[in-house]
């Protein structure tokens, strides 16, 4: 796409160049500074440089602050721009070396309380955020009457403390030789799970499939908006031939009723051009307030087969059983105190 002013042809690619070494705001000279920079000789000329201004503004990329007197890049301008990223560095983690425990070794107390209290930093924040997921979803489980709801919510709570319980006494009970009981316990502990598994899933599904939605309404915006570009235009365009119908008019014959009505249609047509643009920084505002790392994480696990297309709740499930796992089984297994 390109722009000729004054028998001068200016590229997109240049413009381009010469947009992104403006500061927010700037004036006329710094414009004309930037276009020279950007390798066009014409930019002195102070007259191309105004009408070209104005052909932008017409478009919708630049904007005059009649308040300060200095011109702006419009959130449209601002799009045309080439986006800027970080640049991604791989950091090799570091080795850590693992001393394995020889036969009938001295175990070092300060390293073993050391253990022992990581351990139980970690099984207690896993089984925390365990009771958080069960208890969301109780809370939207008894929505319909704030009795059902802390009823429902501290009863799947009061499970999720029992099972980690029942896990350690089924333990110490098969080291003391009382198969029968600890048995009993273990099982009790691995029938209340399916519960929690249930729950912890429900509430990961629906977050997972939030995330889907809003690829799906991004997608459609997207579309939208490319539809409304293809329109503002067109109306530019058309803007143009009114604006040149209407001063050819006034140059041939004088301003008169023919000229007027012309007038007239060129400024309708640029207020529905401004309009539409109006439409696509609305469309553009939406698309920015949406949750970009949850989009992206559906997008990744869609890509790895673990999301969509009848496998909604395959990734869910995974993490819930995982969770579950780890809160039934750590505190019996990481809090035993070795001697």
């Amino acid at each position: 796409m390109t722009t000729t002013i004054k028998g001068v042809t200016v590229s997109d690619a240049l413009l381009v160049t010469a947009l992104v070494t403006l500061p927010p705001s700037f004036s006329k000279g710094d414009f004309g500074q930037a276009l020279d920079q950007a390798g066009l000789p014409e930019a002195s000329d102070g007259d191309l440089v105004r009408r070209l201004m104005q052909s932008l503004k017409r478009q919708g990329i630049m904007a005059f602050a009649d308040s300060t007197g200095t011109w702006s890049l419009t959130p449209l301008g601002l799009m045309r721009l080439p986006s800027r990223t970080l640049p991604l560095t791989a950091i090799d983690p570091p080795l850590l070396s693992v001393q394995q425990l020889g036969t009938g070794q001295v175990v070092n107390p300060r390293a073993e309380t050391a253990r022992l209290f990581f351990s139980t930093m970690a099984c207690v924040t896993l089984i925390g955020a365990l009771i958080g997921l069960n208890a969301s979803f109780a809370w939207e489980l008894g929505r319909e009457a704030m009795q059902f709801r802390v009823l429902i919510m501290a009863g799947l709570m009061a499970i999720d403390m029992m099972r980690p319980g029942f896990v350690l006494m089924g333990f110490y009970l098969l080291a003391q030789g009382q198969k029968l009981s600890g048995t009993v316990a273990i099982s009790i502990a691995l029938t209340l799970s399916p519960v929690s598994v249930l729950s912890t899933t429900s509430i990961l599904s629906a977050s997972l499939l939030l995330g889907s939605e809003l690829n799906h309404d991004a997608q459609v915006i997207e579309e939208t908006r490319q539809s409304l570009r293809a329109e503002h235009a067109r109306l530019l365009e058309r803007a143009a031939r009114d604006e040149a119908a209407w001063r050819q008019e006034c140059a041939r014959g004088g301003c008169g009723r023919i000229a007027r009505e012309l007038e007239t249609a060129f400024q309708q047509t640029v207020a529905e051009a401004q309009a539409v643009l109006d439409q696509i920084v609305a469309l553009s505002d939406d698309v920015q307030g949406t949750s970009e790392l949850l989009s992206r994480l559906v997008t990744t696990f869609e890509g790895l087969g673990l999301f969509g297309s009848g496998r909604q709740l395959l990734l869910p499930l995974f993490l819930a059983i995982s969770l579950e796992l780890g809160a039934l089984f750590g505190p019996a297994l990481l809090l035993r105190r070795r001697t």
